[in-house]
């Protein structure tokens, strides 16, 4: 007996997803959950969990000039730096910080990209592992964990440069679980028409981190009466051991498993995600389609552009601290401010283009297609743009500081349609896209540092760091005409279920519910 193809696709997808179409049928009769309610519990909560990640991940960013670079500190208002920008004029307090590190560029650079050696490991097996057990238990470990190895920091640097290596490590491979864990529960928590502002409203909270973060331990690390560098990780580390305690009580993996949500919140998410049953803890109920995801073009043109999203983001995260206070003689409390400067306007664009990107989809002005186009498009030209005048300004110190914001803070606008692509293709396989998404947009978490800490090793010039910054430029540039001439040409979305039988695979098909993966061309 023939099988049709077509026919043996839809029923592939409707072993997974009868639940979800049954519930799709009859979307529009249940009304909208207004006030507030168990899944903004979620989104606050995991909002405070995403700042208590990124303040702990690159609070060492700013911390490793200080604990490195005592010369500079120590400097006063007649300090001249030869053919290089000349100094704020400043006069820097002298800190008498033990013990002082004298690690070169290149050591440095290996340093603070070691985080991401272990972050990418647990990528893929972190979108895994929540998919079958819940991201609940996965999110809450991916803060703890660090959050004890950051308290443990100040004392493990003592011992050498490759303890603090393995430390860095070990925080990577459990920060890897976060985005993976986290997306895997808005998966089966967010509303459609919420797929926008409540993501971005959580991921503001790793904008936030930094921006909090980032001036704090600059201010910390030039306070002899505060501790010095050290109490920067002992204060986020301990944050996030408390945060942990209100994760595990306050939040659940999915609606139907939640003891308190009312019945109209429950169906509301359920009538848009399909989410109507507990996690899956067999095996045998959980299968990842995973040929229909590594041959999508949908999912490659996400991971493309995550990559060259993120490398310039690294960029500036992780080198920027240095480029401003070697190059343009901003002193360290000065450095965290302005270094976090970048990611207060990624935050506030961010938020504002998510409420406007859900209020045209919700008037119907616009398809979630077109907008997760546009907001892309707008966000990552804008970034790639202002790059090459960062080295034009030369030591115009208020301008170079105004393009670095201008330039990180429009990726902010680019998150709102890359970041909710994920939702729009994935629902319940949500986790594992994410984790092959974060894998590949974070190995410029590695290159990145150890190749600006190469270029720049013992010639910290204006000269060297143009080479940096034009490096960014041509990464952009030739990965976005390579995703444009081939990435993404069908508008296909995943099944939303758990099929029923190990050997079945779901195939990548369209439908007028799950809507596409970007398509900038």
């Amino acid at each position: 007996m023939s099988i049709n193809a077509d026919d043996e696709t839809s029923k592939l997808l409707r072993y997974g997803a009868s639940e979800n179409e049954k519930s799709l049928g009859t979307r529009n009769n249940v009304p909208p959950h207004k006030g507030y309610g168990a899944r903004h519990t979620l989104a606050v909560l995991a909002f405070l969990g995403c700042f208590n990640t990124y303040a702990m991940r690159f609070n060492l960013s700013v911390a490793m000039v200080a604990m490195t670079n005592h010369t500079d500190i120590r400097s006063d208002s007649n300090l001249t730096t030869g053919s290089e920008c000349s100094s704020m004029n400043q006069t820097k307090k002298a800190v008498n910080q033990a013990p002082e590190f004298d690690w070169d560029e290149a050591t440095q650079g290996f340093i603070l990209s070691s985080f991401f050696y272990g972050y990418v490991v647990t990528q893929i097996p972190g979108g895994w592992l929540a998919g079958r057990f819940g991201g609940k238990q996965l999110f809450g470990l991916s803060v703890l964990i660090p959050g004890i190895l950051t308290l443990l920091t100040p004392l493990v640097t003592k011992l050498g440069p490759a303890a603090l290596i393995v430390t860095r490590v070990l925080e990577g491979l459990a920060g890897g679980l976060t985005f993976p864990a986290l997306a895997s529960m808005l998966g089966q928590w967010v509303p459609e028409m919420e797929r926008t502002i409540i993501p971005m409203f959580i991921f503001a909270g790793c904008s936030l981190g930094n921006t909090v973060c980032l001036p704090i331990v600059g201010y910390l690390s030039t306070s002899e009466s505060m501790g010095g560098w050290p109490s920067g990780f002992y204060i986020f580390g301990g944050l996030a051991c408390v945060w942990y305690l209100f994760w595990q009580f306050l939040v659940h993996n999915t609606p139907a498993q939640h003891p308190t949500i009312s019945k109209a919140e429950r169906d509301y998410i359920q009538s848009t995600t399909g989410a109507t049953t507990a996690v899956k803890t067999s095996s045998k109920d959980y299968i990842v389609p995973w040929r229909a995801i590594l041959t999508s073009s949908a999912v490659w043109a996400v991971v493309v552009l995550n990559f060259t999203a993120s490398w310039g983001y690294f960029v500036t995260l992780t080198s920027l601290p240095t480029y401003m206070n070697k190059i343009q003689k901003y002193d360290i409390a000065q450095d965290g401010l302005f270094v976090a400067l970048p990611d207060l306007v990624n935050l506030i664009l961010g938020l504002i283009t998510s409420w406007i990107s859900d209020y045209l989809r919700q008037k119907g002005y616009l398809s979630t297609v077109a907008v997760r186009k546009l907001t892309t498009l707008i966000g990552l030209s804008a970034a790639a743009v202002v790059l090459p005048f960062i080295t034009l300004a030369g030591c115009n110190h208020v301008v170079v500081v105004v393009l670095i914001v201008a330039g990180n803070g429009m990726l902010g606008v680019s998150w709102t349609g890359l970041g909710s692509n994920i939702y729009d293709i994935g629902h319940n396989y949500a986790g594992t896209l994410s984790g092959i998404s974060n894998f590949f947009g974070n190995i410029p978490g590695i290159i990145a540092p150890y190749a600006v800490g190469l270029i720049t090793n013992n010639q910290e010039t204006m000269a060297r760091w143009e080479i940096v910054f034009y490096i960014s430029i041509n990464i952009c540039i030739y990965l976005d005409l390579s995703r444009f001439s081939y990435l993404a040409k069908d508008q296909n979305s995943l099944g939303t279920g758990f099929p029923k039988k190990r050997h079945t695979i779901p195939k990548l098909r369209s439908n007028n519910y799950n809507l596409t993966v970007l398509n900038l061309h």
